[in-house]
């Protein structure tokens, strides 16, 4: 038979147990929007490329250097999240656009 103590330690247990399960799910969904925003931020960041190379494009060439890196770096981490065991399509759907603006921004500035 089982006494109101050890019943109550089960209890205990069990809300412990479940309090966990629900600090994890907070945490989960907190870094689900942390990625996203990275994300959406650094597609926003290569996006903002687009006046440099209209000024590149106007005869008024901006550094050509910044963007090589940029492309260089976006195309490591595509590769990376591409070719991982398993597919990490938010790195590479947040640097693919850094390959194409960065890209596009060091040539329209160095010609």
């Amino acid at each position: 038979m089982e006494t109101p103590l050890k019943k109550m330690e089960a209890e205990a247990e069990h809300v412990k147990e479940r309090v966990a399960d629900l600090g994890k799910e907070a945490v989960k969904d907190k870094m689900q929007v942390v990625g996203t925003l990275g994300s959406v931020l650094s597609v926003c960041m290569y996006v903002s490329y687009i006046p440099q190379i209209v000024g590149n494009l106007s005869g008024h060439p901006g550094d050509w250097i910044q963007p090589s890196v940029a492309f260089i770096n976006c195309t490591i981490w595509v590769t990376y999240g591409f070719f991982k065991q398993q597919r990490d399509w938010p790195i590479v759907i947040a640097n693919a656009p850094g390959i194409v603006f960065g890209l596009t921004t060091a040539l329209t500035a160095l010609f």
